[in-house]
């Protein structure tokens, strides 16, 4: 296996790497020690195109490969960690399985401003009796008319502090082919996002505790 770059990549990373010298890098070490999600440098990463970088242009990202997003995550890091941090919620994770499962009326009710900086997609996957053993979570989606009934908690919810809408995964019924995935905005009604906690990083999460929580059939991924 070659593990040189070719002509192409070396020229995007030394791009990137400009890019997260000149704008990234001042600024890194406070960064580096607040918990909060750098909302500013998220708009100018996405100005340069590097949220999405894996994404169909028709879905507003750029259509890159991985590599592509592995090269941009690894030069803006040797400038200012927490804003690799970004490069990475933006490329890997719960967007990338939104984009990969999501339908075209989700895609344009949300992702515009996830690829903005505007916005940070949340998960929801562990639980306070499964941990993040997705075939044991227990919170359920019940259907009723016009949508679900969400019931449970979630734990250790990436960026839950701040994000507008989380993916969630629930229970619609018995065994693995009753598990699947909602969206739930943040202002949901019978959604509280709890008071923050640590993770070891210095980076924080929030419980989140679903009652009756409504969502429209319109927000399941299933």
């Amino acid at each position: 296996m070659d593990f040189h770059l070719n002509s192409e990549q070396k020229a995007f990373a030394e791009a990137v790497s400009k890019f997260a010298e000149k704008e990234l890098a001042p600024g890194a070490l406070e960064r580096a020690h607040s918990p909060k999600y750098p909302w500013a440098i998220a708009q100018k990463i996405s100005s340069q195109g590097l949220l999405g970088i894996t994404f169909p242009e028709k879905d507003g990202g750029m259509g890159g490969t991985l590599m592509d997003a592995v090269i941009a995550i690894q030069e803006v890091a040797l400038h200012c960690p927490k804003s690799a941090d970004v490069v990475q919620a933006g490329n890997f994770g719960a967007i990338r399985t939104f984009v990969e499962y999501a339908n075209e009326a989700q895609k344009e009710q949300y992702l515009p401003d996830l690829l903005a900086g505007k916005k940070i997609l949340g998960l929801g996957m562990s639980e306070p009796g499964a941990g993040s053993a997705v075939t044991e979570l227990a919170t359920s989606a019940k259907k009723v008319d016009g949508g679900y009934l969400i019931n449970g908690s979630k734990v250790f919810s990436t960026h839950s502090p701040e994000a507008g809408v989380f993916l969630v995964y629930v229970r619609f019924g018995p065994g693995l082919e009753g598990i699947g995935s909602v969206l739930v905005d943040r202002d949901a009604p019978g959604l509280t996002v709890g008071q923050p906690n640590s993770f070891m990083s210095g980076e924080e999460w929030s419980q989140l505790y679903f009652e009756d929580c409504f969502i429209s059939d319109g927000l399941c991924l299933c």
